[in-house]
């Protein structure tokens, strides 16, 4: 129903009333443009404009804010602040590199995209900020999902291509970003390792930790990072790994490190077996088995024996492997018994009565080791008939060698497994005159007996 004129003037003029009291009334008009229009209104009545016309302007307004909507005045509504939402952090390596790499067409962009598997405090923080501890049966895919890289990354920033084995327990650089390190060598020049890596040379400028600048040389025998950069598997590893699927399935093994330089790498759990090689310190060896104090071993290129001791494992990592006696019996091998000067050889002797003497003397000072001739089991060690204390060891195949007048009691026990050389006492003069011994100096009696025959030990000596 629309209103005669005199009533719109007269609710009119209630309004502006309303407004210049700050009173609240019927017919107000949006909260949005109050503030706005009371300002209006009492500047009109300073100008001594009348009520009544001030009321129709007020009437005018309202009007137009039904028609043009409160928002396309000119006095906008006081909106609350947009709550400001943060984007989903993008983790870039390093601002630098990403920034400048933005600023110039790229044949590879993607590495700045890559989540960094740490975000840098400092835009001169190294490539390489955090370490990791392999635990077996971790894959290296597995650590490098983990930290948001991809598998080159980790394989090339440690070295694993030149690595025997991925053992558990060792430590593995993580970087911030993904690429490869790199020893700058002789020769080596921005713009070659750029195209060598497939990157571009801000890719490596940009990275401050590198210290390196487009117009200065670089640093040769230093090591600096290539951020995306790429390189090809080495091929022994693909054949052997079976493809770059198999390097991202590579397992952490248990694992030995071999403690001294040259330790002997041998064909079975003992001396007597030939030697297959010689090991570097340092070098890490897959655990297999054990047999005794023996520990088999494996790496890329080969397999085969190491005593335990040589490893730097515990007693606890040596019980934790499987035992096995899956391997062939030792060649035959003997060796002297002990040093020194023969003093009485096998066979008929006048001295000190006409006796047959069943082995040889072999005399030196007190105290001289004594070692086993061949591999074999201790079944006798102690104080034993004639001999004073001696050990006898089962040889197999019907040979059996003893060791007499011993110094004292034998740190071997009966049931003991020993190798050729192996030590088993000391040179000494006891004898048990009841079972018929006798001794006059500190001496070793040598025999071997072959099914229960003693026979010249220098037959089988080397």
């Amino acid at each position: 129903m629309v209103l005669p004129a005199t009533q719109r003037s007269a609710r009119a003029a209630h309004t502006a009333r309303a407004l210049l009291d700050g009173a609240a009334a019927p017919h107000t008009p949006p909260r949005a443009i109050i503030a706005p229009l009371r300002a209006l209104l009492r500047s009109y009545r300073q100008a001594q404009v009348s009520l009544r016309l001030a009321a129709h302007l007020v009437t005018v307004s309202v009007v137009l804010v039904a028609a043009l909507g409160a928002r396309q005045l000119a006095f906008p509504a006081a909106q609350p602040a947009p709550v400001q939402v943060a984007p989903a952090p993008v983790h870039i390596a390093d601002v630098q590199v990403q920034r400048g790499l933005r600023a110039a067409p790229a044949a590879r962009d993607d590495f700045a995209a890559q989540p960094a598997a740490r975000l840098p405090d400092d835009q001169l923080a190294p490539a390489f900020v955090e370490s990791y501890t392999v635990n077996e049966g971790e894959t290296l895919g597995q650590i490098a999902a983990q930290y948001h890289l991809d598998v080159a990354t980790l394989f090339w920033s440690n070295d694993m291509g030149a690595a025997n084995v991925f053992a558990a327990g060792q430590e593995l650089r993580i970087p911030r970003l993904k690429g490869l390190p790199y020893i700058v060598a002789e020769g080596d020049t921005l713009a070659g390792l750029a195209e060598r890596f497939k990157v571009r040379p801000q890719a490596i400028t940009l990275l401050r930790a590198n210290g390196v600048a487009a117009d200065q040389p670089l640093p040769v025998g230093r090591e600096i990072f290539i951020p995306g950069g790429t390189e090809p598997y080495p091929a022994d590893v693909l054949a052997r790994l079976g493809g770059e699927a198999g390097v991202a399935a590579m397992a952490a093994v248990a694992a030995g490190t071999v403690r001294e330089a040259d330790t002997n790498l041998r064909a079975g759990p003992s001396r007597d077996y030939d030697k297959l090689g010689v090991l570097d310190a340092g070098r890490r060896l897959e655990l297999i088995a054990r047999h005794g104090q023996w520990v088999k071993v494996a790496d890329s290129s080969q397999a085969g024996w190491v005593r335990a001791d040589l490893l730097g494992l515990s007693e606890d990592q040596v019980a934790s492997l499987a035992e096995t006696n899956d391997f062939p019996p030792p060649p035959v091998r003997w060796v002297w018994p002990t040093h020194g000067e023969i003093t009485s050889p096998f066979g008929w002797r006048s001295a000190p009565y006409r006796s047959f003497h069943d082995g040889l003397d072999i005399a030196n000072a007190a105290w001289t080791e004594i070692y086993a001739a061949r591999s074999g089991r201790v079944f006798e060690s102690g104080w034993c008939s004639g001999f004073g204390y001696c050990v006898k060891i089962d040889h197999g195949d019907g040979i059996v060698t003893i060791y007499g007048h011993m110094i004292k009691k034998p740190p071997v026990k009966a049931g003991a497994s020993v190798a050729a050389g192996d030590l088993i006492g000391y040179m000494g003069s006891t004898y048990d005159r009841s079972g018929g011994g006798y001794s006059t100096g500190v001496h070793l009696h040598f025999t071997v007996k072959v099914n229960g025959k003693a026979v010249n030990p220098r037959k089988f000596l080397p």
